[in-house]
């Protein structure tokens, strides 16, 4: 989805780029990444590198973002990319509908059921959407020949830096997608994508790399029991982060959407997983309010809901 704010950017011709400031190509970080003093985004365990920054403004119209990587021996085993998109109010009429467009029309990819999504929940009302994907990708063609000809050769410097530093991509890569704008909380599109190589949760390696004949794809899995094994677990993953994801851009009650049934717990003591998990979210939803994310009165908010 990162990918569709830059048809976003180059669709109206906003092509004037500024330094991002935050994070230099290069830098190591881990736990969070923090956008502003109001957003920050929780990071999977362990160490990422910033392989990819940018930064856009014109007129009000600002967009930023960073490609992050998990790598070990030179190859990436996971990635995470998270862009931010604020839309002014001032041309709201024309930017809310030219959104809408790119999001749940455009013929390449978008907010509605396509075949290459193994799982899709959203919600749409108005300006306003939050979407969630499980999918699997061929990372060679989405990096390198993506279906939509606007997006051949944008990423030429996030190529160029795994070529100078000889990192290498999995074939394939499996995860989820988070999408979500609303007027109602600042007019800013935030769009998170977490995948990692298959192989780090365990999985047998891939025979088929195309995206229609791929072992993930819906409707080929029920013939890998294996791999069906480890989307179960992607989906879990992919559902938890979508949960924390709303959390963090402070996602309207009424826009969330209910994804109990996706979250699969490993650990066969219930009793004993609801509450490591309580806790857990405890201590999420304390270092949100430590950090500036949330306030005083959303911090009691969602402390009482989780506890009650």
């Amino acid at each position: 989805m990162r990918k569709k704010i830059f048809y976003f950017l180059i669709f109206f011709l906003f092509l004037n780029t500024a330094i991002a400031e935050s994070y230099r190509i290069g830098d190591e970080i881990s736990d969070r990444i923090k956008f502003s003093n109001k957003y920050s985004f929780e990071l999977p365990k362990g160490k990422w590198i910033v392989a990819d920054r940018f930064s856009y403004s014109y007129y009000g119209l600002i967009a930023k973002g960073y490609d992050l990587l998990k790598i070990k021996n030179k190859k990436a085993t996971e990635g995470f990319s998270v862009a931010e998109l604020k839309l002014p109010a001032k041309w709201q009429g024309y930017l809310n509908a030219a959104l809408h467009e790119i999001v749940f029309k455009n013929k390449y990819d978008g907010c509605y059921e396509r075949p290459e999504y193994y799982i899709i929940e959203y919600y749409a009302k108005g300006s306003s959407h939050n979407c969630f994907w499980i999918m699997h990708l061929d990372v060679h063609k989405e990096l390198h020949d993506p279906d939509d000809p606007e997006l051949r050769g944008v990423q030429s410097q996030y190529k160029a830096w795994l070529r100078d530093n000889q990192i290498k991509l999995p074939k394939v890569a499996i995860g989820s997608s988070h999408s979500y704008f609303s007027r109602l909380t600042g007019g800013k599109w935030f769009v998170i994508n977490y995948y990692f190589d298959p192989e780090i949760l365990g999985a047998p390696k891939s025979k088929f790399i195309k995206e229609d004949s791929s072992e993930y794809h819906k409707y080929n899995i029920s013939n890998y029991p294996e791999h069906k094994k480890i989307m179960d677990q992607v989906v879990s993953i992919g559902a938890k982060r979508h949960k924390q994801f709303e959390l963090e851009v402070r996602a309207k009650d009424h826009h969330k959407i209910d994804l109990t049934q996706y979250i699969k717990e490993l650990s066969t003591n219930l009793e004993i997983n609801q509450t490591n998990e309580t806790l857990e979210q405890l201590i999420k939803l304390n270092e949100l309010y430590k950090s500036g994310v949330l306030d005083e009165e959303e911090f009691k908010k969602a402390k009482g809901k989780l506890l009650n």
